[in-house]
């Protein structure tokens, strides 16, 4: 009661401050004038800006419109534009920050210590590079190596960060680092950068990028990256280049994410899983890649479930799952396509050993293929490469006009199961000899209401006994495990609801249905 007090009685008493000049100074003293509740507005014009602009906590900064009111970076030395340091509750939109293609701009926001950050409606431009880390249109940064001090709370929405480091190796659109958690990044473009979109990286936790477009990525080309220990983060419905890429991250859900390039341009992988208990459904993986969907590294890659995804026309493989020493085990796939992976196109790291549908190389095991897709590849459907392959079940899946094998190359295993496969006009049809595994697979079942509510908490409960891990997929937020949880939705909509259990043995079963969430 007494903080709702408080509240209304800066709103009740907020100013609209107007600035009176055409440069930093005059801005920076309407926002040292500036209390908690108050706006400083920005008519529209050109306003040349030499030292950073700092707002104050629980204050606005507002433009007439992105390209109305354009802050043009003019400092002697190197600086960032907008500074949001130890600050919280300050809201800056509807303007255009325009670096000038000046080597002294470092980022076009910077902030560190400070929460509850609203950004939106901003155009962030022309940033080059310099001696700085960077440049970067906007960066959240905490402390190297603790992680404290970091940014949280904060949304970042409907921005444009355009033609920001092209030649600078770290140039790139959006970086939360260092702890920087519980952020948003939402329906910004972001295009012509060094290195790449939207990073997040070191702790920086419980992200959600959602709705967001990248192009033009050069250097390493990660159009989206959680790195380092970004763990439940939620990516979605966005649209890259290249390279969307889950790293060294647990509990992270990628879904309904177009990664494309129809513009000669390839990039190493389109989507890329190192963690364990991920969720990867509904994206789309076409052209402008080597590897559509990649799991390897040294992290432990465990529990990951996809399904309904389509991947074609890479230029070296449409998958490749490589163990490393820690080995991958326990993912299970569901209605996945690789189709269409080209021969002598684009870049080609191996040429002569390209053009496979899906590449299994070394260590890995207890994975279910279920009614998924290895068709008209430029080579094999299936390629089994190394030692430690074992205990592969492929249930009703098609291999197709695969011009090489069907699925060769598997070396020594103890369990391998084709159920009810079709398998024909590949340049050879013939499969590895099924072996039987020691153990029948688990029967996923699980108990839920058809119905719910938006706000409400929906109950689940796995219905299959005796399972070493259940783990569900909602349709929205991170995975859960466990044998009885619960959700909510805070969306309307059909949300198809998934179960998927593995055995002590690692053998695997999913079941699913259909939840209908009303407002």
């Amino acid at each position: 009661m007494a903080l709702l007090a408080v509240l209304l009685l800066q709103a009740a008493h907020a100013a609209t401050i107007a600035v009176d000049g055409l440069d930093s100074t005059a801005i920076q003293a309407a926002l040292d004038q500036a209390q908690p509740g108050d706006t400083v507005r920005l008519a529209a014009g050109e306003y040349v800006i030499t030292d950073a602009l700092k707002p104050k906590s629980g204050t606005l900064l507002l433009g007439a419109g992105q390209e109305q009111t354009v802050l043009r970076f003019a400092s002697e030395t190197s600086a960032q534009t907008i500074l949001l340091s130890g600050v919280e509750d300050v809201e800056v939109a509807h303007l255009a920050i325009e670096g000038d293609s000046n080597p002294r701009a470092a980022q076009g926001v910077f902030a560190t210590s400070s929460q509850r950050l609203n950004l939106h409606h901003l155009t962030i431009r022309n940033f080059v590079k310099s001696d700085a880390f960077g440049p970067m249109g906007i960066h959240f940064n905490g402390t190297n190596p603790t992680r404290e001090g970091g940014v949280s709370d904060s949304v970042i929405a409907d921005c444009t960060v355009e033609n920001i480091g092209v030649d600078a190796s770290f140039g790139c659109g959006i970086r939360l680092s260092w702890g920087s958690s519980r952020n948003q990044v939402l329906r910004c473009t972001i295009r012509d950068t060094g290195r790449g979109g939207i990073f997040g990286d070191n702790g920086s936790n419980g992200l959600i990028i959602r709705d967001n477009v990248v192009s033009g990525s050069h250097g390493e080309m990660l159009g989206i990256e959680v790195w380092g220990g970004c763990d439940r983060c939620v990516i979605e419905d966005n649209t890259v280049d290249h390279w969307l890429s889950i790293g060294g991250c647990d509990w992270c859900s990628a879904r309904r994410n177009v990664v494309s390039a129809k513009d000669g341009t390839y990039a190493f992988i389109g989507i890329e899983v190192i963690g364990s208990f991920c969720i990867v459904t509904d994206n789309v993986v076409d052209d402008g890649q080597l590897i559509g969907i990649s799991v390897s590294n040294t992290n432990r890659k465990d529990y990951v479930y996809y399904a309904n995804n389509t991947v074609r026309r890479c230029s070296q493989w449409g998958a490749q799952f490589q163990g490393e020493s820690t080995g991958i085990a326990r993912q299970y796939l569901y209605r996945c396509r690789f189709v269409d992976q080209t021969v002598g196109e684009g870049r080609v790291w191996f040429p002569g050993d390209e053009g496979h549908g899906f590449r299994v190389n070394g260590n890995t095991t207890s994975m279910v293929f279920e009614e998924c897709e290895f068709s008209d590849n430029g080579r094999h459907g299936l390629q089994f490469v190394g030692a430690g392959i074992d205990a592969l079940s492929f249930l009703r899946c098609t291999l197709s006009g695969n011009q090489g094998l069907a699925a060769g190359g598997v070396g020594e295993y103890s369990a391998l199961e084709w159920i009810d496969c079709t398998v024909e006009g590949n340049g050879s049809d013939d499969l590895p000899p099924a072996k039987p595994f020691p153990e029948a697979a688990p029967v996923a079942a699980f108990e839920a209401p058809a119905t719910a509510k938006v706000g409400e908490e929906v109950a689940f409960r796995c219905a299959t006994p005796d399972v070493e891990t259940a783990m569900w997929d909602f349709g929205d937020g991170i995975p859960v495990v466990g044998n009885e949880v619960t959700h909510t939705y805070d969306q309307p909509g059909e949300y198809q609801v998934a179960l998927i259990v593995w055995a002590q043995s690692g053998r695997g079963s999913r079941a699913a249905r259909t939840v209908v969430v009303s407002p």
